[in-house]
């Protein structure tokens, strides 16, 4: 005989509770994505940029203002700067660039950019590291961001489309200890149970017999001074191994979702193959 959900009090929950965090994923996805565009594009316009060396005079000075310093001692500065004219090609330009040492009159070896125009004193090189550390690692992240950002929703949807009927559970979960942890956060403090135990039943043989733990913040499941010795378990995908189940209490008449782990995948020489069989 199959179960039935009476009650999707903790189901909910759960979904209400991961909303803050997908929120937050989304914002650094799309704040990444931002920086991740401006890094993409500077390093491109540094590997395809061309420039003309060329002999430039200085003809006037100025200054600039510059925002310098970090957070708490960010001011502005004044920057003198001087303007260059050049000729390439038999046409005349010019640009301003820094310079604390050059002087009107002075003559300089500059290198102007083929696309903008703009001139710099120093020659051009290779990108730097940080321009192509940048401008790998912030796409990888932003992808990594959406990635977990794309999960998440389905696993929200999942959650709430969850139906056991016509289903047997997918495992069985033997209780033996419970610890409390308290996380440490700068605003607001979670209270999460993690529950220890061993997997008698399970739709992955290979499973059979492993230690296995599960966690889930307090608020988004049933809170009683004992739980059941005995759980029973519900992937999201019939029959298929996944890290967020639907937990099932008979006694307390309650549905809620931990997070699954088996701490033996963890450590180094575990085989599965090599378990003593369980007793049917």
């Amino acid at each position: 005989m199959t179960a039935t959900i009476t009650d999707r009090t903790y189901l909910n929950k759960s979904v209400r509770s991961r909303m803050a965090w997908l929120a937050f994923l989304l914002a650094f996805a799309i704040g990444s994505g931002v920086f991740s565009y401006f890094s993409v594009t500077e390093l491109n316009k540094q590997l395809t940029a061309t420039y003309t060396s060329t002999t430039g005079e200085v003809i006037d000075e100025g200054n600039r203002r510059v925002l310098v310093g970090a957070r708490r001692s960010r001011h502005y500065e004044d920057r003198r700067t001087v303007y260059l004219e050049y000729t390439i090609n038999g046409t005349s330009s010019g640009d301003s660039v820094d310079s604390d040492d050059l002087q009107i009159g002075d003559t300089v070896t500059i290198w102007v950019n083929d696309d903008d125009g703009q001139a710099r004193l120093d020659e051009p090189g290779a990108a730097g590291f940080w321009t192509w550390a940048w401008g790998i690692a912030l796409p990888v992240i932003t992808l990594l961001l959406l990635w977990g950002f794309v999960v998440g929703v389905r696993t929200s949807i999942r959650i709430l489309r969850f139906r056991p009927e016509g289903r047997e559970p997918d495992f069985v979960f033997a209780l033996q200890n419970i610890e409390v942890q308290m996380s440490k956060g700068r605003f607001l403090k979670k209270r999460s149970l993690i529950f220890h135990g061993v997997m008698e039943q399970n739709v992955s043989a290979r499973r059979i017999g492993d230690r296995a733990t599960m966690i889930a913040i307090e608020k988004t499941m049933p809170q009683v001074p004992t739980y059941p010795q005995q759980l029973t378990g519900y992937y999201l995908k019939p029959g298929k191994e996944g890290s967020e189940p639907v937990i099932h209490a008979a006694e307390l008449g309650a549905w809620w979702t931990m997070l699954l782990a088996f701490p033996g995948d963890l450590e180094p020489g575990t085989d599965h193959a090599n378990k003593p069989p369980t007793a049917e």
